[in-house]
């Protein structure tokens, strides 16, 4: 177990969830408990039984059916997509499966919680109602039941919390810390059933604390200046005469939705019409992209002056995505024809991308996922995979760099440049 024991044998507050998840089932003894997948909330009640409730005895966990004075409203239907197949140029990446060109999206549906409370315990949404003893499960973090292990008083986060005269909505989830790519397609989306009451002065959207631009500046493409935007530092919370939130924050179907038409067209409306009014006094001609990793911690490009080099050649130019704002990112991708990069949450602004527009994603053998394909073929862009198998290994395989055989990927991939 890392960390101390804290009071009455709870686990601290300082430790994040998964930490708190390994220490308590070291703790009961159940070793090969789920603690950070979608099996966590079943591992918590199996604690529970172990352990007890070690904080928080008054708080009960229930799901929004079995609560009076909520109401659920069904937005965006379930549904199965057929997407166009990947084009696999060095073999399939482990990543992807036969059944990756099917996309499945689950329902979408929000809570209204008249008077509830969004707590922010320790790092994922924890919501309440208004007496402040039921916590609506399944539309919390699945760690939500850590409020009855970690040393927590949520009595007393709860009379802490700032209160808004108005409509709040929740739009974070348990991916931390955030990266580009979950931002842009997982957490901006939830705001897509408001509608024109986005713009109304009395809707507040309830974030972590924010740490980048990018941030602020989408969140102004979706309606929401700084003043409507609400920070909740870890142990806070906010009361709000409605509390509006998303039913996916618990079961996050990245990327997307899995390209869910009606989020697609979302971000598109917002984000990238927003990029290109903002940008309608510079160039809009096509050109080719290729995107750097050099200024990240892992999964760069050792020998990228070779692939540049070539590149160069047949008319692409680099843009490294940290470097420039959001909407110089987003425009790039809508007037880009070809685009070169490897793995990374910059590959989230293909959803701007055209039609027309081909995108060749390089892999390392030791990691990927698939997420950027879907994102691809669900806005009809042209995809193709090229796997490298010379890597450089990083602290993790999620941060193994790329050495790139050139002569190779031009023979797999020339026809496509």
């Amino acid at each position: 177990m890392t960390g101390t024991v804290a009071a009455g044998g709870a686990t601290p507050a300082s430790m994040n969830s998964i930490e708190a998840m390994r220490a308590l089932t070291a703790r009961a003894g159940l070793d090969d408990a789920d603690c950070e997948g979608d099996g966590a909330p079943m591992t918590l009640v199996a604690l529970g039984r172990v352990l007890g409730r070690l904080r928080n005895r008054h708080v009960e966990l229930r799901a929004a059916t079995d609560i009076a004075g909520v109401s659920q409203r069904l937005v965006f239907g379930a549904g199965v997509r057929t997407l166009t197949a990947p084009n696999h140029r060095s073999g399939m990446p482990s990543c992807f499966t036969d059944q990756s060109p099917v996309a499945h999206t689950p329902d979408f549906r929000v809570l209204n919680l008249p008077g509830g409370y969004l707590c922010h315990v320790p790092d994922g949404p924890v919501v309440v109602t208004a007496a402040g003893d039921t916590v609506v499960g399944d539309y919390s973090s699945r760690f939500a039941g850590l409020v009855h292990f970690h040393d927590v008083d949520l009595r007393q986060m709860l009379a802490d919390a700032q209160h808004v005269n108005g409509a709040v909505v929740v739009i974070a989830d348990d991916v931390r810390p955030l990266n580009f790519c979950h931002w842009i397609v997982d957490w901006l989306p939830r705001l897509a059933f408001l509608g024109e009451r986005a713009q109304r002065d009395d809707t507040y959207v309830a974030v972590p604390t924010l740490n980048a631009q990018y941030q602020w500046d989408t969140l102004r493409l979706c309606g929401f200046p700084p003043a409507r935007v609400i920070q909740l530092g870890r142990l806070q919370a906010v009361r709000a005469r409605q509390l509006l939130v998303p039913s996916d924050l618990s079961a996050i179907p990245h990327p997307g939705h899995k390209a869910a038409p009606w989020l697609l067209n979302y971000v598109r409306a917002t984000l990238g019409y927003g990029a290109f009014l903002a940008g309608l006094n510079g160039p809009q001609r096509r050109g080719k992209l290729y995107v750097s990793r050099d200024d990240a911690a892992g999964r760069r490009v050792v020998n990228e002056d070779a692939l540049k080099a070539v590149l160069v050649r047949a008319g692409y130019q680099t843009i490294v995505t940290s470097h420039v704002t959001a909407a110089e990112q987003i425009a790039a991708f809508a007037t880009a024809s070809h685009i070169v990069a490897p793995h990374g949450a910059g590959l989230a602004n293909v959803v701007f991308a055209n039609p027309a527009t081909t995108l060749i994603e390089i892999f390392p053998a030791t990691y990927g996922t698939a997420a950027f394909y879907v994102l691809a073929a669900g806005v009809g862009v042209g995809y193709a995979s090229y796997i490298a198998h010379d890597v450089v290994a990083g602290s993790r395989t999620q941060l193994d760099d790329i050495v790139l055989d050139v002569d190779d990927f031009l023979a797999r991939c020339g026809t496509l440049l």
